[in-house]
């Protein structure tokens, strides 16, 4: 199986980072690129109640913050000689826009923790772990 595309989705959980410091060691042994997406959930951000200028500064805020963890991600690949991307999408269906994502990327692999910043961590697999898990097309590796 040749690996060119990995594709770590990433929320900026500690299971999500150590997805990527494997897929870091595969992407060396494999000369593979790395591709980082992160689904910024649009449904969680606030009520219909809520003025519209808040959820757009919730959004920004959150979009900054996750540009910091990309930078602090694209330092660990760079010691590694590995080519790093990243990738912002506003969702409120990540499962779904993880796995069209991957497809479009033509992805070979896709390296992911088992459980993310979820309401429901003391799962064993969390929902979106699963669920790409079920519907992705190309192989799925789940870190624990």
């Amino acid at each position: 199986m040749t690996i060119k595309n990995i594709l770590v989705p990433h929320d900026g959980s500690a299971s999500a980072t150590k997805a990527f410091k494997k897929a870091v060691q595969i992407a060396r042994q494999h000369g593979s690129k790395i591709l980082v997406l992160t689904c910024l959930d649009i449904a969680g951000i606030g009520g219909w109640y809520v003025d519209d200028r808040i959820n757009r500064e919730i959004m920004r805020t959150a979009k900054n913050q996750t540009k910091k963890i990309f930078k602090d991600l694209e330092v660990i690949a760079k010691k590694s000689a590995v080519e790093m991307n990243s990738v912002i999408i506003e969702t409120n269906k990540p499962v779904k826009t993880i796995v069209s994502f991957s497809r479009s990327k033509q992805t070979d692999l896709i390296i992911m923790g088992s459980s993310g910043r979820g309401k429901f961590d003391k799962f064993i697999l969390g929902s979106v772990s699963n669920g790409v898990l079920q519907k992705a097309k190309c192989p799925v590796l789940i870190i624990k």
